[in-house]
């Protein structure tokens, strides 16, 4: 099974060259790209103010703009001008989508008018089914505009090498939930998926028509019936309380198949030739160049989200200083200390470059592994096997209670030494608290932008006493700066005045401005 998974994964690749090099005679759309270059700055500013991976970056301007306009009532009228939003903003190419993708994208629409109809109106709840039907609706346009094969195929492919592999050696998750919470963790580590990628993917396993439904079929009147259920269904298998420890388990092994799928898409038929005859110097060879150029996309990447996250840190913090800060010391404590709106601007912005940029990757061991493990995929090595346990979490029992005790005395503790500090040297109760909120979000955003190098290791990370010592000061402040960095979409002043004070104008004139252009083109042809 996982041989026939890795020649589909080959031919697929085959197929995806193939229709790349056809050439295509048919209606385009196209916008100005005078208007392009506005759009996409736009776009660019807004991004830095959001963190989230580059991958998803078009289907959640998807779904921004669905949640502008799905009020309107004509479908073609929305995927039109979802579409050239998109174009706009330079997530699609201009000169290269079809027309005959607006009348696509309008019969996704349609279909998804039913369910949204559906909403059983309870406040919250109704709320919460609207977000989630917009993170499939968005998932599934992004899947029409870019059909993910390859990625579909590499998915398939991992998860059964794995699954081949596998022994569940717990109690945590049954039998029966083993196999989907195996194909969740592959499509969350391998492809990278978010949460509103996993809605759609979970939700069509359930049901595997809804890919190709039209608006009246039976499977849409079927779960418009069901959805409560299969919305919960869904949930529940997303939100498993194992999922974080299989997440991280299978995490360890994506590289290995990303790598796979970057040579077969360099050159599909090496690759194919190499694996049949078990030509290991080629495929040595080639893997290793890939995770080379894997290691320097990932220092490219990483100076791009420090840069991003930097410039968010520096921009909210300084409106901020302006806003409240320099109020408060000007017209409540009458006076006006520069020395601390300087060290509260700058100080978070530098620590995070700083926990960012001192990543490292021990390069020559961790590709030394990689290859080991492909040789036991591809039946040229000694095969592995791998064991997934896990104990029950603590329960709420004294030795809990101690534990938790000292974790909130730490945690005390290392703040009320931080504010003596920031006291003594001129700091006031405001200036204070700023610094603490920012420290535990940089602490946090520091740690997740280092974890992302995780995705490139197979081997162990070493922990050594510093690191132990470490985990006592500072855990307790990035867990702190994790719950407030989860609830901060929901008070993200900055986002809400990009998403509904900012947005909506500014592309009702942008449109006006291309229709005017236009026209202009047509009246200098006439000419």
């Amino acid at each position: 099974m996982q041989q026939k998974a890795l020649q589909h994964l080959i031919a697929t690749v085959k197929q995806m060259h193939r229709e790349a090099d056809e050439p295509k005679d048919e209606d385009v759309i196209t916008v100005s790209e005078t208007v392009s270059v506005a759009v996409s700055a736009y776009e660019t500013v807004r991004n830095t103010l959001e963190y989230d991976e580059e991958h998803l970056l078009r289907r959640n301007a998807t779904r921004r703009i669905l949640k502008r306009r799905l009020g309107e009532s004509n479908s073609k009228d929305v995927a039109t001008k979802l579409i050239r939003e998109l174009i706009w903003a330079r997530y699609l190419p201009n000169h290269k989508i079809p027309t005959t993708m607006i009348g696509l994208v309008a019969d996704v629409l349609e279909k998804y008018k039913m369910l949204f109809a559906s909403l059983d109106g309870e406040g919250k709840n109704e709320q919460e089914q609207y977000d989630w039907l917009l993170d499939v609706l968005s998932t599934e346009i992004e899947y029409l505009i870019g059909p993910p094969c390859i990625d579909e195929a590499l998915a398939s492919y991992a998860y059964q090498a794995l699954k081949e592999r596998l022994k569940w050696v717990t109690k945590m998750v049954s039998e029966a939930d083993q196999d989907l919470q195996l194909y969740i963790a592959v499509h969350r580590t391998v492809l990278r998926s978010n949460t509103a990628t996993l809605r759609y993917r979970v939700m069509t396993l359930y049901y595997p028509k809804w890919r190709t439904a039209k608006p009246g079929d039976d499977v849409v009147r079927e779960i418009v019936m069901n959805f409560r259920k299969v919305f919960e269904s869904v949930e529940r298998e997303i939100d498993h309380p194992s999922s974080e420890a299989i997440f991280r388990f299978v995490r360890r092994h994506a590289i290995v198949f990303r790598l796979m799928s970057d040579v077969a898409q360099d050159n599909p038929g090496a690759f194919a030739t190499a694996v049949q005859s078990l030509d290991t110097k080629s495929i040595d060879r080639a893997i290793t160049a890939a995770a080379g150029a894997r290691y320097e996309s990932f220092h490219s990447r990483l100076m791009r989200t420090v840069f991003r996250a930097v410039f968010f840190l520096l921009f909210t913090k300084g409106i901020l200083a302006i806003l409240v800060e320099y109020p408060y010391e000007f017209f409540v404590l009458q006076s006006t200390n520069y020395f601390p709106l300087s060290v509260n601007i700058l100080f978070p912005p530098l620590l995070l470059a700083t926990i960012a940029l001192s990543v490292k990757i021990p390069k020559k061991k961790n590709t030394a592994k990689i290859l080991e493990e492909i040789h036991g995929l591809l039946g040229a090595g000694d095969d592995f096997s791998l064991v997934f346990k896990q104990k029950q979490p603590w329960t709420r029992g004294v030795l809990w209670a101690i534990f938790n005790g000292l974790y909130a005395i730490a945690f005390v503790g290392v703040l009320f030494l931080i504010g003596m500090f920031l006291k003594s040297i001129g700091f006031n109760g405001m200036s204070i608290a700023f610094f603490l909120l920012f420290l535990s979000l940089v602490a946090y955003f520091g740690i997740r932008i280092r974890n992302t190098l995780r995705e490139l290791l197979v081997v162990e990370s070493s922990h050594g006493f510093l690191s132990i010592i470490g985990d006592i000061l500072f855990l307790p402040i990035v867990r702190a700066g994790r719950w407030v960095a989860l609830r901060a979409p929901r008070i993200n002043i900055f986002l809400f005045f990009f998403d509904f004070i900012i947005e909506a104008p500014f592309k009702a004139t942008v449109e006006i401005i291309e229709n005017w252009l236009a026209f202009l083109r047509e009246k200098r042809e006439e000419i």
